[in-house]
């Protein structure tokens, strides 16, 4: 589960500024890491951990969000291997449900710009397949 969710963190991580559709294949009855995201400035250190929300909830399961601590990838650049702390989104299909299911999460995170942190808001809807 670790190496699987270090995965899905690294490989979200370098395009989080985007808003997206994400597309996962989750096995039925089970929990499963669907995403992940995190910020970091301009010195490699760990920003702040984004604020998740969902803004459209799936009919046929439940999402919740979970903090990490982890290590940015090689994509990172000068950065790889630095800690970060982050946020993983988790989804928990209903028992015996089979199929897709949609979500909406929204989170503000940091962005550092030429040395000035703004704010930046994204949405990310998540199609879930079920088997």
């Amino acid at each position: 589960m670790r190496i699987l969710l270090g995965f899905i963190f690294l490989a979200l991580f370098s395009t989080f500024s985007l808003a997206k559709t994400i597309r996962e294949t989750v096995p039925a009855n089970k929990t499963s890491a669907v995403g992940a995201h995190a910020t970091y400035g301009p010195e490699c250190e760990s920003g702040v951990i984004p604020k998740m929300k969902i803004t459209q909830a799936p009919k046929n399961g439940k999402v919740t969000f979970q903090q990490i601590n982890t290590k940015l990838s090689e994509k990172a650049g000068r950065c790889a291997g630095r800690p970060v702390k982050g946020t993983i989104v988790v989804y928990k299909p209903n028992r015996g449900f089979r199929g897709e299911d949609v979500f909406r999460i929204r989170f503000t995170m940091d962005m550092y710009d030429y040395g000035s942190a703004k704010i930046r808001n994204v949405t990310n809807k998540y199609i879930i397949q079920v088997k």
